[in-house]
């Protein structure tokens, strides 16, 4: 199971485009520590190879494995779009795990979520929540 700290969760983001949503991912990976400078441009080279949308409003976007180097600790920061973000060909995220991982780690991260990719009903509570306590609550529910 994941364990979310409340300094990892961003309730109530809103991004008119999938680029501006993993900006802000970007972003707030660097302000936690995670990264480095220059990881927006390798998470996007990512999305731009092979979409990170996963299905149930999820998306998972992190960088390509030419750039963790940038990465200097793994880690992964939840943002929620109540209003979603076009992740492209139909599809609507609505909850970004933003991952921030050495080597292969990410799979870990993306096998810990199986429970809820196969919910949606635990992902239309995780986009109600209205608090960060809610969140994680629902989040860490097996």
């Amino acid at each position: 199971m994941l364990k979310l700290s409340q300094q990892d969760l961003f309730l109530n983001c809103q991004a008119s485009s999938k680029n501006e949503a993993i900006r802000q991912a970007a972003e707030a990976l660097e302000r936690g520590g995670y990264v480095q400078n220059g990881f927006f441009a390798a998470m996007q080279t990512r999305e731009n190879s092979l979409s990170t949308y996963l299905g149930a409003g999820i998306a998972l976007p992190h960088c390509a494995k030419e750039s963790i180097d940038l990465v200097i600790k793994t880690g992964f920061q939840v943002f929620q779009f109540p209003q979603g973000v076009s992740w492209g060909k139909g599809k609507v995220a609505f909850i970004v795990v933003a991952v921030a991982a050495k080597e292969n780690e990410h799979i870990q991260v993306i096998a810990a979520l199986a429970d809820l990719l196969s919910d949606e009903w635990k992902t239309t509570l995780l986009v109600q929540a209205t608090s960060k306590t809610d969140f994680i609550t629902q989040f860490e529910q097996p």
